[in-house]
């Protein structure tokens, strides 16, 4: 492992490469009696990973690394996390069979079509249910839920899907792309492009027993590459994105996809990405090495990528600096964010000039209040971080891809 990573990081990274690939690492054992494994577990619940270490805890761990309360604080969130996971399947299952019986196309997004891929898919940590629709079945589908029981949240924050509540209290979203648009209008026509095909393509597959719709291979690839862009430009991601990367690609029957994948992937611009990301995986977390998913690139990268992937947590929230990522250090660059996010808050009404000056003004009181409200970091504080992690973008060569959600 990379120096500059420290004992704890580097740790965990064996452990979930062990705990997903089966492999174990005489360095990792040596590694444990020298690391705080109370930091190490808590960094993996943080990142919501921890789950998937239980068996490697239990099986194959000295013993004297671990105490018994430790490992029963790691059994008992995976418990619940296998409790949640059935829970969100025969939420997803009575979901799609409410939309196809209506009609609708639909097609199971993440979640349990992911888990699936893991060794042990229960243990895999989902939040919510996604299922992706065409945009002409919006409103139709929107009416179904709402007579279904499904509430629509009061806060939505993004353009192209809309959020739901359930009585249960998870949530779900009815989106109509594949990801949220991107300041890059190549990478939404490339998404624009493909939408039809994904429907076209798809595929029934057995999810712990009970059989979805989801995305061919390929397009399955895709949305997650797309799912980690759209998260990096805004505050980041953590370790269990990287995770599903791993088990996606280590299948041996999926080795045919890769071309397919990367056709689709210079359709959407985002080769680069896929590049940083599979660099990424193949030094910390086991993907195999002879995955041809195009150049290898600096390992120096890799390591500056998996340190940005470790201070962002789940999605961001632990750094209170960190909201979103601009193309480059510069005051332009900051009030062309500005002006996108007025954008994207504002969607009806930012065509008309003439309003740009008061709807600047809404987005910047919206600003300040949301950073009071949600304790952020100071403004000052939080535009370095931008600045810092923009030079990171550049760095893997996505700078031009950029994309923002609401801040």
């Amino acid at each position: 492992m990379n120096t500059r990573l420290s004992k704890e990081q580097s740790l965990l990274c064996m452990l979930l490469c062990q705990a997903l690939t089966g492999e174990s690492s005489r360095e990792a054992v040596l590694l444990c009696r020298q690391a705080d494994i109370k930091k190490v577990l808590q960094a993996a619940q943080k990142h919501k990973v921890l789950p998937l270490l239980y068996e490697v805890l239990c099986e194959r761990w000295p013993g004297e690394a671990i105490d018994a309360a430790e490992l029963k604080w790691v059994e008992n969130i995976s418990r619940t996390t296998v409790r949640q996971s059935y829970h969100l399947l025969f939420l997803t299952r009575d979901l799609v069979k409410l939309l196809e019986e209506a009609g609708i196309p639909v097609l199971v997004l993440k979640g349990c079509g992911v888990a699936e891929l893991y060794p042990v898919p229960e243990l895999r940590k989902s939040g919510d249910v996604d299922v992706l629709i065409p945009g002409s079945c919006a409103e139709a589908a929107a009416g179904l839920l709402e007579k279904a029981g499904f509430s629509v949240k009061e806060d939505q924050h993004a353009n192209h899907h809309l959020a739901f509540g359930s009585k249960s209290g998870i949530d779900l979203e009815l989106h109509t792309m594949l990801a949220e648009p991107f300041q890059d209008v190549r990478i939404n026509r490339g998404m624009e492009q493909l939408l039809s095909r994904c429907f076209d393509e798809k595929g029934y597959r057995e999810c712990l027993g009970v059989r979805l719709p989801l995305p061919g291979e390929p397009y399955q690839a895709l949305q997650l590459l797309l799912h980690m862009l759209q998260h990096f430009l805004r505050a980041g991601f953590g370790l269990k994105l990287l995770c599903d990367w791993v088990v996606f690609w280590n299948r041996q029957e999926v080795q045919e996809t890769v071309p397919a994948f990367l056709k689709l992937a210079d359709i959407c611009q985002v080769r680069d990405f896929s590049e940083a990301v599979t660099m990424v995986c193949k030094e910390y977390l086991g993907l195999r090495k002879d995955l041809p998913m195009g150049r290898s690139r600096d390992r120096k990268l890799a390591e500056e990528f998996l340190q940005d992937v470790f201070a962002a947590e789940e999605f961001g929230k632990a750094d209170k600096d960190r909201m979103v990522i601009v193309q480059e250090n510069s005051l332009r660059a900051y009030i062309k964010e500005f002006h996108y996010q007025m954008k994207l808050n504002h969607p009806r009404t930012s065509p008309y000039v003439i309003l740009w000056p008061a709807l600047w003004l809404v987005t910047l009181v919206v600003f300040l209040r949301n950073n009071r409200k949600l304790k952020r970091g100071r403004v000052k504080d939080i535009l370095r971080n931008a600045g810092n992690r923009s030079r990171l973008l550049q760095q893997i060569g996505v700078d031009k891809q950029g994309g923002r959600n609401r801040l």
